[in-house]
């Protein structure tokens, strides 16, 4: 559990430092920026540790689609970053638990009848939170609202590929490594296919410290979330992970100003309280 904890923290600082820096800087180029330190570490590291030829296609393809997902729920992410609150994003990975609950349904055979009641309980709280802020600084638009959920999918989807790699023995530092290989790739591409070239330069120089501390965070909060869910199941890792949510909402509080009224603390004690059944009546 302490790990979870551990990773909780760090990923919540990590939205935040994604927040401020995006503020003059493109998704791209800070996303290619980043993943070249994260991706060099975890490389280097495994390189140290392993012998490469003892992970096969399989393995590669298996980590390779989790990575894929994982890119595209953080574009996503990036994305409302860049024009919206951090607390829309904190509140549909809340919903995140409902997407492990189908997986295990489906593929698990869990008996869903248990869970209806919690589900019930995440989608009240859910939807009061989007009518509550309907005329706030905080309401988003439909376009947004589509990217988040796209959000919430691709990363529910591949932490749980990624669980059940976990579980068929591949390394972490492997995942990572491949992941963070795999956003470098995508960022270069997408930089380097824009209309409007940066300077690259003048940035890299200016960001350079920013993204050094960004790479360290975000790579022990991957390592740390990987090692917690090896040892964990994916219901009770995604309940522990509830509280990275509610750590980021207070850090947009605390970091960006962000009022937080009673009425969404309301609607995030609900999410969590149903989430926390889901938990309850599927173990």
């Amino acid at each position: 559990m302490i790990y979870i904890i551990i990773a909780i923290l760090l990923f919540s600082l990590n939205n935040v430092l994604w927040k401020k820096n995006l503020v003059s800087i493109s998704i791209a180029l800070l996303m290619t920026y980043r993943s070249f330190f994260t991706s060099s570490l975890a490389i280097g590291i495994l390189v140290y540790f392993h012998d490469l030829t003892d992970f096969n296609i399989d393995q590669i393809l298996k980590t390779s689609l989790a990575a894929s997902l994982g890119i595209i729920g953080l574009f996503c992410m990036l994305t409302i970053f860049k024009k919206a609150s951090l607390q829309w994003v904190a509140i549909y990975n809340l919903l995140g638990i409902g997407f492990t609950i189908l997986y295990l349904w489906i593929f698990k055979e869990l008996d869903i009848k248990s869970s209806l009641l919690g589900i019930s309980i995440i989608s009240i709280g859910f939807f009061y939170y989007v009518y509550t802020n309907k005329s706030t600084k905080l309401k988003i638009n439909l376009k947004q609202h589509l990217i988040l959920i796209l959000m919430t999918v691709c990363f529910g989807t591949s932490s749980i590929l990624n669980w059940e790699n976990l579980n068929e023995n591949i390394p972490s530092i492997f995942i990572i490594a491949n992941q963070e290989f795999l956003v470098f790739l995508c960022g270069m591409t997408v930089l380097f296919t824009q209309k409007k070239p940066e300077q690259l330069v003048h940035k890299l120089q200016k960001y350079f410290n920013r993204v050094i501390v960004m790479s360290v965070v975000i790579f022990l909060g991957l390592l740390f979330s990987f090692v917690g869910l090896e040892i964990t199941n994916p219901i009770i890792s995604s309940v522990l992970f509830l509280a990275s949510p509610l750590t980021t909402i207070l850090f947009s509080a605390y970091f960006f100003k962000e009022k937080i009224k009673i009425r969404d603390w309301v609607s995030i004690a609900i999410i969590t309280f149903g989430a926390f059944l889901l938990h309850i009546q599927t173990t």
